[in-house]
């Protein structure tokens, strides 16, 4: 009978088997320190440029920040022109409202100048003015009233009216009304 070791045939194939396996080990113990290895050196580079982001983000905080304060000091600006505007219209408004009477009364009285005409009142009431006065001549009345649209106080139609009075030591006077608004009609 024949025998045959069939026990280190087995042992044979399974130390082939066993150095196989313990380099398929290495391979992978290697492999996986490559991938272990890559991921790191991959999260560095992502690590680098997450920084880079975040100062960007910094550098661009401040000047957004720079902006924000430059546009609210621009809109303090505007606030303060706005005012000074507003301050201005009413100083030159109320210059314009303290010039129209001194118009009127320099216009008024520069137009009796040489004729035979007092005046009794002069009032001013809004925009409506309204002279009172009496006169020794009926032409000296209407002189008066070219006169008083020379000086532009009269720029349109003026309501007129002309009472005659007899007085015993001087003769005949005429009491007038003359009515008109300043750069307007006056209606009746």
């Amino acid at each position: 009978m024949i025998q045959i070791n069939l026990a280190r045939q087995f042992r044979k194939r399974a130390m082939k088997n066993g150095v196989s396996a313990r380099c398929y080990g290495w391979v992978g113990m290697v492999f996986c320190l490559g991938i272990g290895v890559a991921s790191w050196w991959w999260t560095q580079i992502q690590q680098v440029e997450y920084e880079k982001l975040i100062q960007e983000r910094h550098v661009q905080r401040q000047y957004l920040d720079k902006v924000q304060a430059t546009l609210s000091l621009l809109e303090q600006y505007q606030k303060e022109k706005q005012l000074l505007g507003d301050a201005f219209e009413a100083l030159h408004t109320r210059s314009n409202e303290k010039m129209v009477p001194l118009v009127l009364l320099n216009g008024v009285s520069r137009g009796v100048d040489g004729l035979e005409i007092w005046l009794d009142r002069v009032q001013m009431l809004d925009q409506i003015v309204e002279l009172r006065g009496q006169s020794l001549a009926l032409n000296d009345i209407g002189k008066y009233i070219d006169a008083l649209e020379d000086h532009q106080l009269i720029t349109s139609l003026p309501v007129v009216e002309i009472l005659e009075k007899n007085e015993k030591e001087s003769g005949k006077t005429f009491s007038f009304m003359i009515r008109f608004t300043l750069n307007q009609q006056v209606s009746t």
